[in-house]
């Protein structure tokens, strides 16, 4: 799935992967999460009852907290317990960020593209 904004894919390892860019608004995230809905859920049915999703964030613009809080409500929307979500951020002050605002049980940033991959592969 390609939009100016994202691009949506499922890899080998049925993990959804997302690649984000530009300054997103509201139009933004509801395209957004239209398009990620049916990957989330074809990754729960090949994995067996839980996704696996990978966010890769770096270089795309710092959200506004009006985006913010319109992601997490979507990660409550979207997102099962057992499901798990990596994300990739440009800086430490940015995963501290991330950890706070999105209170998932199976939830992790980083810095490393391959560390996030490494991690969902093995959880």
């Amino acid at each position: 799935m390609d939009d100016p904004d994202f691009i949506i894919w499922m890899d080998d390892h049925h993990i959804v992967q997302v690649r984000t860019s530009n300054l997103w608004t509201q139009e933004t995230a509801g395209r957004y999460w239209a398009a990620f809905q049916p990957f989330l859920t074809e990754s729960r049915a090949r994995l067996g009852g839980w996704a696996k999703a990978l966010i890769d964030r770096r270089g795309a613009p710092v959200m506004t907290p009006e985006m913010i809080h319109r992601m997490r409500d979507g990660i409550a929307e979207n997102y099962q317990a057992s499901d798990r979500l990596a994300l990739v951020l440009d800086s430490s002050p940015l995963k501290l960020q991330a950890r706070r605002n999105y209170a998932l049980e199976n939830f992790e940033a980083f810095l490393s593209y391959e560390a996030a991959l490494a991690w969902l592969i093995h959880h």
